[in-house]
């Protein structure tokens, strides 16, 4: 998985949520692009809206086993905040380790909260270990730590507060859980369980 800048992709639950129980109620295996169109399912304004959204949403919709299609629909609010968390580190190196180096790492250490001076931190200590991140413009890497923030929080991962962020630790359905560890990516659900 390599490291992309992402600043123009959104967390996307709803719109998750609205084409999985599309293509779970229409059986839809071709034309999803096409059907999703018409159909409005996306919501969308305009031709490069839809278009943007479509490729974000299809290509984190590869990662989720039809089980998780179904439960990202049918479960809690957390439990599908979760698989759609998933569903984007799957696809989000930049997001995923910071999950792993800077998240984990406080949690393990039971320091419960993060400071924008870790956030510039990490920025700095990837820039150092990769070219592409290192050629990002400082804009782009700005608004990267805004996608980092926004999609951990909106993942149930992190709560903004006066200080910085403080680190949760989401509860999720079993289900979700023991479909990830028998059909999915057990590394990155290893990390989300810090």
């Amino acid at each position: 998985m390599e490291y992309r800048a992402i600043t123009a992709e959104n967390f996307y639950l709803i719109e998750m949520r609205n084409t999985c129980k599309f293509i779970l109620e229409n059986k839809i295996e071709e034309d999803l692009k096409k059907l999703l169109k018409i159909n409005n399912i996306l919501e969308t304004v305009s031709e490069s809206n839809f278009s943007k959204k479509f490729n974000t949403i299809n290509k984190r919709l590869k990662c989720l086993t039809d089980n998780l299609k179904e439960q990202i629909v049918d479960t809690d609010l957390a439990s599908a905040k979760f698989i759609n968390l998933y569903s984007i580190l799957c696809n989000e190196r930049f997001i995923l380790e910071f999950l792993e180096e800077v998240v984990k790492e406080k949690y393990d250490n039971f320091d419960y909260s993060i400071k924008e001076s870790d956030f510039s931190n990490y920025m700095e200590t990837k820039s150092e270990q990769s070219k592409v991140i290192q050629n990002w413009t400082a804009e782009g890497k700005r608004r990267m730590l805004i996608k980092v923030k926004n999609f951990l929080t909106e993942g149930g991962y992190l709560e903004k507060n006066k200080d910085g962020y403080k680190i949760l630790k989401p509860i999720v359905d079993l289900a979700v859980i023991d479909e990830i560890k028998e059909n999915g990516n057990k590394k990155i659900l290893k990390i989300m369980f810090y």
